[in-house]
C-alpha cells in the first residue's frame, strides 16, 4: 500500500498527463471548427490530404476549363455574326446579279450595278480580315487547320423542255425532251485537276469555276446549239467554234468546255432563243498548313483534353467570287456575265452556310462539354468534401466535451497539488 509522497506528486502528474492530452485535442478541435475542415495539416489525415488534394485540384481543373469553353463559345459567336453579316451581303449581291441578268437592262446599267457589288466585295473582305476575339483573327484563315478536298462539281442551274417534249420518250435513260438531255463530265481530270487552262478545243485537262450556255439559234442555215463558256475567274467569254446538231441518240453532245459533255435533245426551229445554263466548281485540294493551326480549347481538367475548332478563311478568293462582273457580256449573250454571278454567290452561299453549320455544331458542342464539365466539378467537390470537410455537429459535440474535460482537470489538478500540503499536518 502506497504511502504519501512529497517528492513525486503523482496524483497531480496524471491529472496533468490527461488535462496536458485534452487541452491539445481541444486545440485541434478549434482549429477544425474556426477553418471549418476535418484536414488542416497533413498530420491530420495523410493518405486523406494526398487523396483530397488531388480532388480539389480536378475541380479547379474543371472551374478553368468551364472558362475556357465559355471564351470559345463568344469566340464561336463572334465568327457566327460575323458569318451572318456575310451572308446578308452575298444575298444582296445576288439580288443585284438577277436585276442585272435582265436584257431589259443596259450595259451601262450594269456597270451602275457592279459598283455596288464591288463595295460589297470589298467588305466582304474587311469582315475577315478584322474579325478577331481577344486580338485572335477568326475569319482571315490563319487558325483554319485542315480543310477537307472539295470535288469538282456541275450542276444544270436552268433547263429547258423542248417544243416536241410532248412527242419524245426517254430512249436509253436519255430525256431528249429537255435542251440538255444529260450533262456528265467527259474525263476524270474534271474531278482531280486543279485550275488548268480554258479554252474552245475539247479534250482540255483543266476544270475552272465558270457558266456554260447552250442556246438554240437560226444559222440561216440550219438550226443549232451554239455553246458559250465564261470563265469565273478571269473573265473570259469563249465561244464554241462548233455548232452542234440536235441529239438523236448517237449525235448531238457538246463536249467544248471544261471537260463536260452534254447530250443535246431534239430541237427544232420552234425552239430557238431556248437556253439553258450548267454552272462548274473546280476541285479545291484539300489543306494541310501547319502555319495556320486549328484552335485549341482546352475543354476539361487533364492533359490533352482539348477541342480542335478550324475557322476557314471567309474571304472573296476563298468563296471564290472575288471576280464577280455583272457587266461582262458577249454579242450573243450580254447577261452571261450576271448569270454567271448567280451561280457563283450560289456556291457561295452554301460552302457559308455549310461553315455556319460546322460553327453552330462546334457551338452546340461547347456548350454540351461546359455542362460536362460543370457535373464532373460538382460531383468530384462532393467527394472531396466528404475527405476534407469537417462534421460541424459531431466536432461542436466532442468540443463541448472537451471543455468540460479541461474544466474539470483544471480543478483536479489544483486540488491534488492542494493535496500535498497535508502532509505539513504531520508535524503540528
Amino acid at each position: 500500500m502506497g504511502g504519501i509522497a512529497i517528492v513525486n506528486n503523482l496524483l497531480a502528474n496524471n491529472v496533468s498527463l490527461n488535462l496536458n492530452r485534452n487541452q491539445e485535442s481541444l486545440k485541434n478541435i478549434v482549429t477544425q471548427l474556426s477553418s471549418g475542415l476535418r484536414i488542416n495539416t497533413a498530420a491530420d489525415d495523410p493518405s486523406g490530404l494526398a487523396i483530397a488534394t488531388n480532388l480539389q485540384t480536378q475541380v479547379d481543373g474543371f472551374h478553368q476549363a468551364v472558362q475556357n469553353v465559355q471564351n470559345a463559345n463568344n469566340a464561336a459567336q463572334v465568327a457566327e455574326g460575323a458569318l451572318q453579316t456575310t451572308t446578308d451581303i452575298l444575298q444582296r449581291i445576288r439580288s443585284l446579279a438577277v436585276e442585272a441578268a435582265s436584257d431589259i437592262n443596259s450595259n451601262s446599267d450594269r456597270v451602275n450595278l457592279q459598283v455596288e457589288v464591288t463595295q460589297l466585295l470589298l467588305e466582304v473582305n474587311r469582315i475577315s480580315q478584322n474579325t478577331n476575339f481577344n486580338g485572335a483573327s477568326l475569319l482571315d484563315g490563319s487558325h483554319s487547320g485542315f480543310q477537307a478536298r472539295q470535288q469538282a462539281f456541275l450542276t444544270v442551274t436552268a433547263n429547258s423542255a423542248l417544243a416536241t417534249n410532248g412527242n419524245i420518250a426517254t430512249v436509253n435513260g436519255i430525256n431528249y425532251g429537255f435542251l440538255a438531255a444529260t450533262v456528265a463530265a467527259t474525263s476524270a481530270n474534271f474531278q482531280t485537276t486543279v485550275g488548268g487552262t480554258q479554252g474552245v478545243a475539247p479534250g482540255q485537262t483543266g476544270t475552272s469555276d465558270g457558266t456554260i450556255e447552250l442556246q438554240v439559234v437560226n444559222t440561216g442555215i440550219s438550226i443549232a446549239i451554239q455553246e458559250t463558256f465564261v470563265n469565273s475567274a478571269t473573265g473570259v467569254v469563249s465561244v464554241s467554234k462548233t455548232l452542234y446538231t440536235p441529239g438523236n441518240g448517237a449525235t448531238g453532245v457538246a463536249n467544248a468546255f471544261d471537260n463536260v459533255g452534254i447530250t443535246l435533245g431534239t430541237f427544232t426551229s420552234a425552239d430557238v432563243g431556248t437556253t439553258a445554263y450548267i454552272k462548274i466548281s473546280q476541285n479545291v485540294a484539300a489543306l494541310t498548313n501547319p502555319n495556320n493551326p486549328a484552335f485549341n480549347f482546352q475543354s476539361a481538367a487533364d492533359e490533352g483534353d482539348v477541342i480542335q475548332v478550324g475557322i476557314q478563311a471567309t474571304n472573296t478568293s476563298t468563296l471564290r467570287i472575288s471576280n464577280v462582273n455583272l457587266a461582262l457580256s458577249a454579242s450573243n449573250a450580254p447577261s452571261l456575265g450576271a448569270e454567271d454571278a448567280i451561280g457563283q454567290i450560289d456556291n457561295a452561299l452554301e460552302r457559308l452556310l455549310t461553315q455556319r453549320a460546322q460553327l453552330g455544331a462546334v457551338i452546340v458542342r461547347l456548350n454540351e462539354d461546359q455542362n460536362n464539365d460543370n457535373v464532373a466539378a460538382v460531383n468530384l467537390q462532393a467527394s472531396e468534401s466528404n475527405i476534407r470537410d469537417l462534421n460541424t455537429g459531431a466536432a461542436t459535440t466532442e468540443f463541448t466535451k472537451l471543455q468540460v474535460l479541461v474544466q474539470i482537470g483544471t480543478s483536479v489538478l489544483a486540488q491534488s497539488n492542494a493535496n500535498a500540503q497535508s502532509v505539513l499536518g504531520l508535524f503540528r
